[in-house]
């Protein structure tokens, strides 16, 4: 079995551009499996255009899973059913979390039996994991990447701020993004990973997502600098 890198993208808050950061990645990158493993939106599922098919909890279901080919190099394991099962009934968060985890020890076999050209593996996850998730991922391993916004640049409450420490202590690597052009070298204080606002995106769909991300020379170069980091 070839050897596979996979990281887990995580926030504390929504609307940071978690799924964004995901989608940018897998595209810039190449070579990868998405996995939609926020059950709360499937979001990242909804970018790809990915049909409505049984994904990443179908085999806990008794289900045949659905693998979206986006490209060939590039493939999708969608959420839907998982947020199908979280609207239904919250309490199924840690039958999920206990399903991720599964996945994520079993993706060296499942990347070698279906025979995916890929080397990495990127999870898409919900806001505000549990911490023993986040422990648990990284006992297992994961490069993990938090990724934050400008609120993590101005004064917030004591409360707030503990939870960003705790939340970024199991982060590999920190992003901030839809950072202001006159906040990026306060972001870059706290991390190389800064990616800049840049507005209005007219089409909802990851290929013009990425393009408009990347069109930005800094942003390019921070995601870049991201992928060399986690491949080494």
């Amino acid at each position: 079995m070839r050897t596979i890198k996979t990281v887990a993208i995580y926030s504390l808050d929504g609307g940071v551009g978690k799924t964004t950061l995901a989608t940018v990645m897998s595209i810039a990158k190449g070579f990868t499996l998405v996995i939609d493993a926020d059950w709360e939106k499937a979001e990242l599922s909804q970018l790809f255009r990915v049909p409505r098919r049984p994904g990443w909890v179908a085999p806990f279901l008794g289900k045949q899973l659905y693998v979206h080919q986006v490209n060939p190099t590039l493939y999708v394991l969608p959420g839907y059913d998982a947020v199908e099962l979280y609207q239904k009934d919250q309490s199924v968060v840690r039958e999920l979390e206990l399903a991720l985890l599964e996945w994520v020890e079993y993706l060296p076999q499942f990347v070698d039996k279906m025979k995916l050209p890929v080397d990495t593996v990127v999870i898409d996850t919900t806001p505000a994991l549990r911490t023993e998730l986040l422990q648990a991922m990284q006992k297992l391993g994961l490069y993990t990447v938090f990724v934050g916004d400008g609120r993590m640049l101005s004064k917030v409450s004591d409360v707030k701020a503990e939870q960003y420490n705790r939340y970024t202590g199991y982060a590999s690597a920190i992003v901030i993004n839809q950072v202001d052009r006159a906040e990026v070298l306060q972001a870059r204080r706290i991390t190389p990973y800064v990616l800049r606002h840049v507005g209005h995106i007219r089409q909802y769909h990851a290929d013009a997502v990425a393009a408009a991300i990347l069109r930005d020379r800094e942003n390019r170069r921070s995601v870049e600098e991201l992928l060399t980091k986690i491949k080494s």
